[in-house]
């Protein structure tokens, strides 16, 4: 009579030939699916990242991303309301492939997620990760120009007070110069989409 290990293993190995015969095996030739079979938000084109079902009431907010030698905004359509704490989720989430293949790019994604507090006196608290003091230096100023363009494009925010950690911090203006804050779309006109 085999041993409880000999069986144990047996069982093991029985049930895993009968979960091989499970799964799908390979097609000969690919297969034409029907748009309508496809699952919602698998044909967009360009789309940002979004949890929205279907259905549900959308909005457009503008997010911007570094293109050549300025600013670039691009349309996002989010769940209705479009808040800053969501404007910056997109922000983090970086250029989709369609963004990226027109040169696009984003700085302020690779240091992402960024925390907003609520707007007061139109000014709006952004806390930023300790690795934005990682990003080199025209990095760094695009970083924050993407998050202030974006904030203020939302919500009655005017201006940002940038934090670091829960610090207050100074970030570097488009000519290199530190702006404690709060910041604003005029500490980056050189940057402003044109």
């Amino acid at each position: 009579m085999p041993g409880r290990k000999a069986l144990a293993a047996l069982a093991v190995v029985g049930a895993c030939y009968g979960l091989a015969g499970c799964g799908v095996g390979p097609q000969a030739a690919p297969q034409r699916i029907d748009r309508d079979a496809v699952p919602y938000g698998l044909l967009e084109v360009g789309g940002g990242v979004t949890t929205t079902p279907p259905g549900s009431p959308t909005t457009e907010i503008l997010v911007y991303l570094e293109g050549k030698q300025h600013l670039v905004p691009v349309e996002r359509a989010v769940p209705a309301p479009g808040t800053i704490a969501v404007a910056l989720r997109q922000l983090a989430a970086g250029p989709t492939r369609n963004e990226s293949r027109l040169g696009l790019t984003s700085p302020a994604s690779a240091v992402g997620p960024f925390e907003a507090g609520p707007v007061r006196r139109g000014v709006v608290p952004v806390d930023l990760p300790l690795s934005f003091e990682n990003l080199g230096g025209q990095d760094q100023i695009v970083a924050a120009a993407q998050v202030v363009f974006t904030v203020t494009g939302l919500g009655g925010a005017r201006g940002v007070r940038f934090l670091v950690d829960g610090q207050p911090a100074q970030v570097p203006g488009d000519k290199g110069n530190l702006v404690r804050g709060p910041v604003t779309r005029a500490d980056y006109t050189l940057l402003a989409p044109s």
